[in-house]
């Protein structure tokens, strides 16, 4: 709205009044409006020059062209509202001028008589009018009021614009600043009261279209970046219309289900999955389906999400549907799951000849592509080289999974192995479940304790091997897998075999490349390193230092056959920590007692086959036990070191023949190095 002029002082009032104030600065006989008072006020302390004969201050040519190139967009929307007002004032000798914020004037339309008669005042395209500049004008006091104001005849505060009428009107965006002002100027008679309510109109469809444009601004912005992010995304995205026609398809979605998508129905793309596109069609969404689609590119196994589009009266207008390759949601779950493997072959620690060519084959059989079997006794790390194995080939960036087949019952170790549709068997979860195989897919498959695998597992696993493909147990779509199988046993599968508990086609297709981890007593020179590192990762975790370990309890734990092997060395330490909080040092008095109730017996040296019946002769002790000492060298030299040959002849176990050789301190680097 502009102010309404309750009160017009007659023009000679106002001349009389108007010589008073630029004489002496006094308004005791100005009966005009406040507005105009104010102005003269700042007028006059601002020293214009009442008598000016114009805008003094015009800018070059070149200046008032960078100005019209800032202010573009607020003259391309101006010009046609300035045209329409000067059709609707064409005869009537006005003038239409739009200026800048700070009252530069940027346009001006009207009839040539007019222009050049405002062109001797310098109303014209570069001129600054603000009140500072040429008193009391229509552009300048608009600026200062910030509101629409009409200055008519004498309260111009120059003399030379007494004979013109200004509307004016400032153009205030919605953040509350000023971009502009649209004026009407003419001679004083021929401008009346309602040409200020035609610019103010005038303003206002201005304001509008600026701020239409810019909504239209931000709109073409954010259905650019839309745009964008639809066609980067990393999963399909299909749009579909009402009658379920594709009529947008991203690049993502191009490499799933081929280049001539668009056109086709969603109905012939899901065709195996009918009630997604009804689910659809009524106006329901769905998420995370799994799904199978036949493409062109053959089948693709993935989750879909749907969300249907509505009009602004809620009916279905069209949807949107989301495909995800399942292969980056099982890396995404693996890699949440912890299904990664973090021991490499550094980890395994042992200098011994037996636990170093294990793992020069395991290092071997790596890089390869071929399954691997890893045997060894309970305790002696056999996952351990399977992370290192995998950490060590081409998968390594792969998913690494471990399933222990002892660890379920018969009836559900396929539904682990292969995955499970909705409603496969009775218990089973809501939407299915992937299987080991398919977790493992790109990576490395750890079977371990595969002797204890039942017979009718067995021939679905040498299926799966031989095709490279599974069927989840429900299920009537194949599912192609590439994994890296690495399997492990405590127990000689070739006698399983020949008593007929595991299948002599499976043993040959997992035994391709073998992997035999040395027990610990075969390997009794590992044990200090082992015993020291077991013992440093025990205090770090338990925030302890042990100083000093006795060499009697280091003897002590030298005899000792280790049937649990590392895992049961790792439970010793363990025990001996836990049972003196306070020790700073460990000795024998730490030993849990089933370890140290054997070393209380007969010397550990010994046996049936070397008795020494007189235990207070030493002479005859000693002598026996070089004897016994030598014996056992010459048998291993003769056997070329096989510990099972000389066992045999001895008529004594293994165990007790590397007891014997740990307590004579002989080791086969030192015979056959």
């Amino acid at each position: 709205m502009y102010p309404e002029r309750k009160f017009e002082p007659s023009g000679s009032a106002l001349k009389e009044a108007w010589e008073q104030f630029i004489h002496t600065g006094n308004l005791d006989s100005f009966r005009g409006r406040t507005e105009i008072s104010q102005s003269w006020t700042r007028c006059y302390r601002a020293r214009v020059d009442p008598y000016s004969k114009g805008c003094t201050h015009i800018l070059n040519p070149k200046k008032v062209a960078e100005l019209k190139k800032r202010h573009s967009e607020l003259l391309d929307i101006a010009r046609p509202f300035m045209d329409k007002l000067y059709e609707f004032t064409a005869g009537s000798r006005l003038i239409v001028f739009l200026s800048d914020e700070t009252g530069v004037i940027l346009e001006n339309i009207g009839d040539y008589e007019v222009r050049d008669s405002a062109s001797k005042v310098n109303l014209v395209t570069g001129t600054n009018w603000q009140e500072e500049e040429v008193g009391t004008n229509g552009i300048g006091t608009a600026l200062k009021l910030k509101v629409p104001i009409q200055i008519s005849g004498k309260e111009h505060y120059c003399a030379n614009l007494h004979h013109w009428t200004c509307s004016a009107a400032p153009i205030i965006s919605d953040d509350g600043t000023i971009i502009g002002v649209l004026q009407v100027s003419g001679p004083s008679d021929e401008v009346h009261l309602h040409t200020l309510g035609m610019v103010v109109a005038a303003v206002e469809a201005i304001r509008d279209q600026i701020r239409i444009k810019r909504k239209n601004r931000e709109l073409n912005r954010l259905n650019h970046s839309l745009n964008k992010i639809f066609h980067t995304m990393s999963d399909g995205a299909l749009i579909t219309n009402k009658e379920g026609i594709v009529c947008q398809i991203n690049k993502s979605g191009k490499k799933i289900l081929g280049d001539d998508i668009e056109g086709l129905s969603i109905k012939k793309i899901l065709n195996s999955n009918p009630g997604m596109w009804q689910d659809l069609n009524r106006g329901t969404g769905y998420s995370d389906v799994e799904v199978m689609l036949e493409t062109q590119k053959g089948s693709f196994h993935c989750l879909a999400t749907g969300t249907p589009l509505k009009d602004e009266t809620g009916k279905t207008d069209g949807s949107v549907i989301f495909l995800n390759q399942i292969n980056n949601v099982k890396k995404l779950v693996n890699r949440f799951t912890g299904a990664q493997a973090s021991f490499n072959f550094s980890d395994i620690i042992g200098s011994s000849h037996e636990i170093q060519k294990a793992i020069k084959t395991a290092k071997g059989a790596a890089p390869s592509s071929s399954n691997i079997l890893i045997s060894g006794e309970s305790g002696t790390g056999k996952e351990l080289f399977a992370q290192s194995i995998h950490n060590h080939s081409p998968r390594r960036n792969g998913p690494f999974i471990a399933m222990n087949c002892a660890a379920f019952p018969r009836e559900l170790i396929a539904s682990e192995l292969f995955g499970y549709t909705d409603g496969a068997f009775t218990g089973a979860r809501k939407g299915g479940r992937p299987g080991k195989f398919e977790m493992a897919d790109g990576g490395t498959l750890f079977l371990d304790e595969i002797g204890d695998m039942p017979l009718d597992q067995q021939a679905m696993l040498l299926r799966v091997l031989q095709d490279k493909k599974i069927n989840r147990i429900g299920g009537d779509h194949v599912i192609p897998v590439s994994a890296r199988i690495v399997c492990a046993t405590n127990r000689n599968l070739m006698e399983e075999v020949q008593n007929g508990n595991f299948r002599a086609d499976l043993y040959y297709r997992l035994n391709v490349i073998q992997v035999r981890i040395p027990p610990l007593r075969e390997r009794s020179n590992d044990l200090r390193d082992l015993f020291n590192h077991l013992l440093d990762k025990i205090c770090k975790r338990q925030d302890r230092c042990i100083g000093f370990v006795s060499e009697k309890l280091m003897q002590h734990l030298q005899r000792h056959d280790w049937p649990g092997n590392v895992r049961e060395l790792e439970n010793v330490v363990e025990k001996m920590l836990s049972s003196d909080l306070e020790a700073i040092n460990l000795g024998i008095e730490h030993l849990p007692e089933r370890i140290a109730a054997k070393q209380k017996g007969p010397a550990v040296c010994s046996s049936p086959f070397y008795p020494i019946p007189d235990r207070d002769n030493k002479k005859k002790e000693m002598s026996d036990l070089i004897i016994e000492k030598e014996l056992i060298i010459q048998l291993l030299t003769a056997h070329r070191g096989n510990v099972s040959k000389v066992a045999r002849e001895m008529n004594l176990s293994r165990n007790t023949v590397y007891r014997k050789m740990n307590f004579y301190n002989i080791t086969k680097e030192q015979l056959f190095s």
